[in-house]
């Protein structure tokens, strides 16, 4: 008798990275269109609070005039200012 599967062996192999390619395109796809929802709803969000703030007569936020203060260093460390 002919038991020769390695036809089958390889449809079957060939048919799982087939679903595998497909099934990570469908998740790709799916996290792509979230990140874009999140996106744009973060957005929104930030112009209509901007848009209240500005209807309520608070003044826009702006950095200081002399820019960031440097960040505290550590007591004892050798960066420390003198």
């Amino acid at each position: 008798m002919n038991d020769d599967y390695g036809w089958a062996a390889g449809l079957g192999i060939g048919m799982f990275l087939l679903v595998a390619v497909i099934y990570l395109g469908i998740l790709a796809l799916s996290l792509w269109i979230t990140y874009l929802i999140i996106r744009t709803a973060v957005k929104n969000g930030i112009l209509k609070a901007d848009e209240e703030r500005a209807r309520r007569g608070y003044p826009a936020m702006t950095p200081p005039r002399g820019g960031y203060a440097a960040p505290p260093s550590a007591p004892g460390s050798p960066y420390q200012r003198p």
